[in-house]
């Protein structure tokens, strides 16, 4: 921070300050309040003219703008003189003078605190050190509900109720989803982590049929839910027809007590819920009557013709319904994500704490590792979190030395034939010194349909002289200490002659990783789905009082973009850099109110209402 800052470069620090120690609401009352402390009763007295209503018009809000940036550190230490001065000009309330004069004696108190200020002794941060510690003031996570429904015990099959022969009819189950090819399967493979959902789910509706209908545990089965008639080479065909028929009945009528088993006692109202569970259904129904059918569609099947109707009842259901969980208590602006959440962990990522104290080497590098996924989600449009749970990095090394890399520059190629696992994507940064993720068509949900991918990693660059690849390649290579005192990445050109390098920081390595993986939990492990996004959810939880996850990220940047008025070609472009659709963009990632989407139109409305006001 310069050692002289005007009143606007002051405002700016403390607007950081507020939004830090409180929650959101309560920060943008007290800027706001101490805009108007200075705006409307300080700036007069220092001879601006005062605004001449209520809310003050774009030139006034200028004129104040270009004052301030003229007022140094000294000339505000007279602020409260000017304040009165402007007082007894305006003659305002006795509740607005206590009102805004406080908020400029507390505005005057934390500048006072600080190095810059004229007789301030304090000494100066370090470079390496840290903004300070990390609000916590917002509990444990999990104590913000997002639901008033209470905790339930499970119904579900645990493990050890997991008969052998159901065990062996999962796994064959999972085979004929899952394999590339299986006789009489006319449909693609699933992934899976798919398949491995869905075969939980169907353990929920086991211990389900066991605990709620009394089914014995050794007479559990695939077949309990659907079961499987002969149809193709039967003699008595009409026979078979009546008996699939009665299974089509069979599994209507036990759906439906389930699904009012969810909503009645276990409160569970989300059509996606029911959704989640017809999908696995329809997959154990298709796996039961695959070598039985003549048509690809099952149209001989009666069962599947009923969980599809089914289904479409959910889909018509999703349009009207409103979601379960409190958005108030998830949701954050995508501005407010980047102040309240990405800059402070950013912030963080140094050697010693505020008061100069070392940290220890396991924690910067969880300040490392938590801030560049964050990046990674924020900095340019989120895409999945599993892409980033699954990212490896490439290791391979080159024969010869490419030419256009230079002697002191770094070069981390692609994987390329077989030593690249298809499945998932690598990280790998290019001679010119770009970071890219290479995804396959094998590597992300929506791979067959938009193929394979190479999405550049944005290099941000902070007011601080820093780029997010110095924090990248921290991460990944670790770093050292510049003679001046500040961390350097590994990953970074130096001069061996004449630049002294002494003792070296790990990053990624400091948590002994195992095997490729970008992103590792402490102890080296890989994060499975729900570690890496409470992993996520903590962090912002933490700074902000939100419960906000990966994929809401991916509402917000929708909704931003959406609400802003984005053309169709940006729109286009940000649905593909999420990989997907413009289409289900707008469709499933749009959470404006009525309100907002009701704006646009209706101002162009007024518009054409004042144009109508000049025309001949």
């Amino acid at each position: 921070m310069q050692k002289n800052p005007s009143l606007a470069d002051m405002q700016q620090l403390y607007a950081a300050h507020i939004q830090s120690q409180h929650p959101h609401k309560k920060a943008q009352e007290i800027l706001a309040q101490t805009e108007t402390a200075i705006n409307r009763y300080t700036l007069p007295g220092w001879g601006l003219e005062p605004p001449k209503s209520r809310k003050p018009t774009r030139a006034e809000i200028e004129a104040a703008t270009t004052l301030k940036q003229g007022i140094n550190v000294e000339q505000f230490t007279t602020a409260l003189a000017a304040q009165e001065q402007a007082f007894e000009r305006l003659q305002p309330s006795v509740s607005s003078k206590q009102v805004y004069r406080s908020r400029l004696k507390e505005f005057l108190s934390w500048c006072s605190q600080q190095g810059w200020w004229p007789g301030n002794t304090l000494p100066e941060k370090p470079v390496d050190c840290c903004g300070g510690r990390r609000r916590r003031g917002y509990g444990i996570m999990a104590k913000t509900l997002l639901t008033s429904r209470s905790a339930l015990s499970p119904y579900g099959l645990r493990a050890e109720q997991v008969s052998e022969k159901l065990k062996a009819e999962t796994e064959l189950f999972y085979k004929f989803r899952t394999s590339a090819h299986w006789p009489g399967r006319l449909e693609d493979p699933v992934k899976t982590k798919a398949c491995r959902n869905q075969i939980g789910l169907l353990f929920h509706l086991l211990g389900w049929f066991h605990h709620y209908r009394g089914v014995p545990l050794e007479e559990l089965s695939l077949s309990t839910l659907v079961p499987p008639v002969e149809l193709k080479y039967v003699a008595a065909k009409e026979a078979a027809a009546a008996m699939v028929a009665k299974v089509g009945d069979y599994v209507d009528r036990w759906v439906c007590e389930f699904s009012n088993f969810l909503i009645e006692e276990r409160g569970a109202t989300s059509p996606h819920t029911r959704k989640n569970y017809l999908c696995a259904l329809l997959a154990v129904a298709k796996f039961q009557y695959h070598t039985e059918i003549s048509s690809s569609d099952y149209r001989e099947v009666p069962a599947v013709e009923v969980l599809r109707r089914r289904l479409s009842l959910g889909t018509k259901e999703l349009k009207n319904h409103a979601p379960v969980a409190d958005l108030d208590k998830k949701w954050l602006e995508l501005t407010e994500v980047w102040k309240l959440i990405v800059e402070p962990l950013r912030l963080e990522c140094q050697p010693k704490l505020a008061c100069g104290t070392a940290r220890s080497l396991k924690a910067s590098a969880y300040s490392f590792q938590r801030y560049v996924l964050w990046g990674c989600l924020t900095y340019t449009p989120p895409r999945r979190q599993q892409e980033l749970r699954e990212l490896k990095m490439a290791l391979e090394c080159p024969v010869k030395r490419p030419v256009e890399v230079p002697a002191d520059g770094l070069y981390q190629p692609l994987p390329t034939g077989r030593n690249r696992d298809r499945n998932c994507g690598y990280l790998y940064r290019t001679p010119e010194g770009r970071w890219i993720k290479d995804m396959t068509p094998e590597s992300y949900k929506t791979g067959k349909t938009y193929g394979h991918q190479t999405l550049e990693i944005p290099n941000v660059q902070f007011p601080d002289g820093r780029w997010f690849y110095d924090y990248l390649e921290t991460w990944l290579y670790g770093y050292y200490k510049t003679p001046e005192g500040s961390w350097r990445s590994c990953g970074a050109a130096f001069k061996p002659g004449s630049q002294e390098v002494g003792r070296l920081w790990p990053g990624r390595l400091q948590f002994d990783p195992v095997g490729e993986l970008v992103f590792v939990r402490h102890n080296g492990t890989p994060f499975c789905e729900d570690s890496m996004a409470s992993y996520i959810s903590t962090a912002a939880h933490g700074l902000t009082g939100q419960r906000l996850t990966p994929h809401l990220l991916r509402d917000i940047f929708a909704t931003h973009f959406l609400d802003q008025g984005a053309s169709d070609s940006q729109i286009a472009s940000l649905a593909y850099a999420m990989g997907h659709s413009s289409q289900v963009l707008r469709t499933n990632y749009d959470r404006r109110c009525p309100a907002q989407k009701h704006r646009p139109i209706q101002s162009a409305v007024l518009d054409l209402v004042q144009q109508s006001f000049h025309q001949d």
